[in-house]
């Protein structure tokens, strides 16, 4: 065994870090939580930019490096249920068909990629990368935008807010 105080020091600070990382990520999903409740047009924007370019991409990967079908279509039709979403943006209810619909096909597009991927030998980071963009990436921003679900306030104009009571449903 080598030094064994080298040792312990090296793995203090290997925790150390890990706990360092985990709450530099935490710190930073809050505040990237609190722009998306402040600019909640700007996110739905942005998330129905980021479908578009990640249809784009799936495509691409079909004609250009000849990904199966089968997943570069579930992966298609879940980023098309995930558009669904965006009719009612912020405004996500837990149990609606569309949510449910999207939560489906998330699952659907992991096993079909993973089916794919582990057909054969691909590095880790390849993989991750992979998933990231083409897979997570929306349900990502969908995720930090449940916190401005409950947090926008309800507009007069907004015929999507759950909140288009009359005002004598106020006190009622």
């Amino acid at each position: 065994m080598e030094n064994p105080l080298s040792l312990a020091v090296v793995y203090l600070g290997g925790y150390t870090f890990l706990i360092f990382l985990a709450v530099c990520l935490a710190t930073g999903l809050y505040y990237i939580a609190e722009l998306v409740e402040e600019y909640t047009v700007f996110t739905k924007r942005l998330i129905s930019y980021g479908i578009y370019v990640i249809v784009g991409l799936h495509c691409l990967l079909f004609v250009v490096d000849g990904q199966p079908f089968l997943c570069v279509a579930s992966g298609i039709a879940a980023h098309a249920m995930y558009f669904t979403l965006l009719k009612k943006f912020p405004f996500i209810s837990l149990t609606s068909p569309e949510f449910l619909g999207s939560c489906v096909m998330l699952v659907l597009n992991h096993y079909m990629w993973l089916q794919h991927f582990f057909t054969k030998y691909y590095n880790v980071e390849y993989v991750m990368g992979f998933f990231l963009i083409c897979v997570w990436l929306v349900p990502f921003g969908f995720f930090i935008s449940l916190a401005a679900n409950e947090s926008v306030l309800p507009s007069s104009n907004s015929s999507n807010s759950p909140y288009n009571g009359s005002a004598s449903d106020v006190g009622t």
